[in-house]
């Protein structure tokens, strides 16, 4: 692998592996001890797919895949999709920038969580703004191995101090098929993947034979995300639970650190909360830096313009619209409707984007990046997976 093959993928990386990564990895271990690797692993595998695909549709084509939505499917459905994306943006700013200030708030009481939170949101606000992407690249460099370097050493300092301990290794809770199928869904992000066509984009990636460059990348970007979950299960399955922690939501990882340092110290809890808040807060910068592409690409379609994806104003806009979702949430606490919305409409996500990748690779991308029968099969096992989720949510 070529260093110039590196680059995109460590912001999707650093973007996809956040809280929600943290949480059902700790949950998995805690719950179903290392029983529930093989479906992590899975995860990872369809998500690799689903960019793979995404990216091969825009060096295929020159064009972004939401450009393609607009050439080949109903006005409705970029509709729909921005309505998703609007509720979506709101939900996923709060969730990270409320988890980023989890930290220190704990470490330090004194100041209220939302000050910490409206801190989180504006220094990431003003980070994107003036952060062009290798600048931005070098800063996200510096977070990933924060994060993994703090999560990684937990797990060694615990093996260090008192051995591994493998009788956690099984599982103490019944096997639950929804819980295994959202641990394969949730890995690894969600929207979020749609950002790295952009991110491509400006590092200069275009034209058919960039294609083994994005897959090296990809490769790298994912094979980071398995590293780092499976470190997390393995520290759960480490520490000895009692109660009920499905509905702990972020503040179970406060708990997990709490009990990290019940094992082996202060220096183990604080070396943990270092990974936790690198994990959540380099995820609100990949996010504000990412998302705000696919806004204002689907604003120039939308008025039949040429393609955006640029970091023009209406960029900014949504990098701005962002961090005040992230600070209102801390107010209002984030309202009933918003959080069912989210729900339902995020279980049509990805049966959404798998289908339009099946049709658009195999009916109108170039001959050399069209999808393989391998490739069919993935993203087809993708679909009927997606789909189950979606019924479940109904």
């Amino acid at each position: 692998m070529k260093l110039s093959d590196i680059g995109p993928g460590l912001l999707l990386a650093a973007t996809g592996i956040g809280v929600g990564d943290m949480v059902s990895s700790t949950i998995a271990g805690a719950e179903y001890g290392l029983t529930l690797v093989w479906a992590l692993a899975a995860g990872v595998v369809l998500k690799f797919a689903i960019t793979e695909g995404a990216a091969r549709w825009q060096l295929g084509t020159g064009t972004t895949l939401i450009q393609g939505w607009r050439d080949h499917l109903p006005r409705a459905a970029i509709f729909a999709f921005f309505i998703y994306f609007i509720v979506w943006s709101y939900f996923v700013s709060s969730a990270l920038v409320t988890a980023s200030a989890m930290v220190p708030a704990a470490i330090i009481p004194s100041v209220p969580l939302p000050v910490w939170g409206v801190i989180h949101a504006v220094g990431a606000f003003v980070m994107v703004w003036f952060g062009r992407y290798e600048r931005f690249l070098a800063i996200v460099k510096w977070f990933i191995g924060l994060k993994f370097g703090a999560i990684i050493a937990s797990a060694l300092l615990i093996v260090l101090w008192s051995g591994a301990d493998w009788s956690g290794a099984g599982a103490r809770a019944p096997f639950s098929t929804a819980y295994t199928l959202s641990l394969i869904g949730g890995v690894g992000g969600t929207v979020t993947l749609l950002s790295y066509g952009y991110w491509m984009r400006e590092a200069g990636w275009s034209g058919a034979e960039r294609m083994a460059s994005a897959r090296n990348d990809l490769t790298l970007s994912f094979t980071l995300v398995f590293v780092f979950c499976i470190s997390m299960i393995f520290l759960a399955t480490q520490i000895n639970w009692t109660g009920q922690i499905l509905d702990e939501g972020p503040r179970l990882c406060l708990l997990l650190a709490d009990r990290i340092g019940q094992e082996i110290g202060p220096i183990g809890r604080g070396v943990f909360l270092l990974g936790f808040w690198g994990a959540a807060f380099s995820s609100v910068l990949g996010v504000y830096h990412g998302v705000p592409f696919l806004f204002d690409d689907m604003l120039h379609l939308w008025r039949r313009q040429p393609a955006g994806g640029q970091r023009g104003k209406p960029y900014r806009a949504w990098a701005a619209y962002l961090a005040l979702a992230a600070i209102s949430s801390l107010v209002i606490r984030r309202p009933v409707w918003l959080v069912f919305a989210y729900t339902v409409v995020g279980s049509m996500f990805f049966p959404f984007v798998i289908s339009t990748l099946l049709w658009l690779n195999n009916k109108h991308n170039v001959r050399a990046t069209r999808n393989g029968v391998l490739v069919n099969v993935v993203l087809s096992a993708a679909l009927v997976l997606y789909a189950f989720l979606a019924f479940e949510a109904f």
